[in-house]
């Protein structure tokens, strides 16, 4: 056990009741941990605990504060390290970081407190916290943003556009609470990706006003928050949340996103960096990952028309036994008569669609019946493929397929080790104090 686990363990043992009482507003902010002085309290991290056992039953508090202080130090190494537009490459189309952070804070918000948030969210509720709200037109979104018809390199605001947008009014507020702000065009805009900002230079005042509606219910969200957990325990929760996205981003810069083919250039040079001997290595432990299909023996049924192939799917046997008979009696195939038999057939037959739906389908079952690829227009025939049997083999050591394959899971490897071992760095380093408990190779 890590000294911060064992800290957040023996804090747990102590204190877990604590951790999952409903808090009084800021008295819940005890702290609990700091991380190079950051405090983090047991109100908010309450709030994460019950959010992590909404989807897994088990999750402990000693888990969650662990998680929190590990992406506390990853966040802190990420913004030190690179600027914001590296983090986060897709912020062009999508939206903004911080942007990001608030969606999240409300939607843990309402998953953890679902009724107490519908409670606040009544229409009566938002009638009595809008002091006023601008019925913007069409007209007045144009002379903001402009024209619609005009060419744009990007969907952005311009200075002249911005200052507009930033002098019309679009909602003032006062919050059960007592928060008291003005809503703009600008800020709206600004909390917008891609889509929503070629909806507001469209025009659309549905979505402007559905937009309007959306961020009145956030503000609400997180004033029944602060009154409910107050306001240093609802930023607490907004920075952890912030600091999960900067993880996330930190991640997909070592290559480790959800997608690994989305290409990194920090896996690239690992990969370069990949020997024939590091290959050779790997295929040996890891043969099965290299694994093909040679060739398969087939049967087929080819009928006229979907509605024949549908009732000759229904009737076959789950096992095939009766595929020959149905192939006989159906198949408008030469080999129908044979019991659709093909026999053996090689991997290069793979060229053609017919010998990639038999490398396709799983052996021993009855596929599913596949149109021709031919127009929507033309008649086509339908294909019931069966694979009895699989004769396989391995890639040679030497193949493009096994460096390509091999490289690519060995710079993974490689990127997921160097990731770990920031990690291990950054705790080594921290100063990292639990419940009077202190852990971590700083001073």
């Amino acid at each position: 056990m890590n000294l911060v686990r064992f800290a957040a363990a023996r804090l747990v043992a102590r204190c877990g009741l604590m951790l999952l009482a409903a808090a009084a507003p800021d008295a819940g902010a005890a702290v609990v941990a700091r991380v190079d002085g950051d405090a983090i309290g047991s109100a908010s991290l309450a709030v994460l605990v019950r959010y992590a056992r909404l989807t897994d039953r088990a999750a402990s508090g000693r888990d969650v504060l662990d998680a929190v202080i590990e992406r506390r130090l990853l966040a802190r190494h990420a913004l030190a390290t690179y600027p914001v537009d590296a983090l986060f490459p897709e912020r062009r189309v999508a939206f903004a970081p911080d942007v990001a952070a608030d969606e999240r804070l409300v939607a843990v918000l309402r998953a953890v407190y679902r009724d107490e948030t519908d409670a606040a969210l009544t229409v009566e509720a938002a009638r009595r916290a809008t002091v006023a709200r601008a019925d913007v037109d069409a007209d007045a979104l144009r002379a903001a943003l402009g024209d619609p018809a005009r060419l744009r390199v990007e969907y952005a605001l311009d200075d002249a556009s911005r200052d507009r947008a930033a002098a019309l009014v679009l909602l003032r507020y006062r919050m059960p609470g007592g928060d008291a702000g003005a809503l703009t065009l600008a800020d709206l805009y600004a909390r917008q990706n891609v889509q929503g900002r070629m909806a507001l230079h469209n025009l659309d005042v549905e979505f402007l006003d559905r937009q309007v509606d959306a961020r009145l219910a956030a503000l609400l969200v997180v004033d029944d928050a602060r009154r409910r957990l107050g306001r240093t325990a609802v930023a607490e929760l907004r920075r952890a949340l912030a600091d999960q996205e900067l993880e996330r981003a930190l991640g997909e810069r070592y290559g480790l996103g959800a997608d690994l083919h989305d290409d990194s250039a920090y896996l690239a040079g690992l990969r370069a960096r990949v020997t024939a001997d590091d290959i050779a290595r790997w295929y040996d432990a890891h043969r099965e990952r290299f694994r093909r299909v040679d060739a398969v023996r087939v049967r087929h049924i080819r009928l006229a028309d979907e509605a024949t192939a549908l009732r000759v799917a229904h009737a076959l046997a789950a096992d095939g036994s009766n595929f020959g008979e149905l192939a006989r009696r159906h198949s408008i195939a030469p080999d129908g008569a044979g019991g659709g038999d093909l026999g053996w057939i090689d991997a290069s037959a793979q060229r053609d669609w017919f010998g990639a739906l038999a490398f396709a389908q799983p052996p021993w079952r009855n596929g599913a019946p596949v149109r021709e690829p031919v127009k929507a227009d033309a008649p086509a025939a339908w294909e019931i493929v069966r694979v009895d049997e699989q004769r396989v083999g391995w890639h040679a050591k030497d193949s493009e397929t096994v460096r390509y394959l091999a490289s690519r899971d060995i710079a993974e490897q490689r990127a997921r080790a160097a990731f770990a071992a920031l990690r291990d760095r950054l705790r080594v380093a921290a100063k990292i104090a639990v419940a009077g408990d202190t852990a971590g190779g700083g001073e």
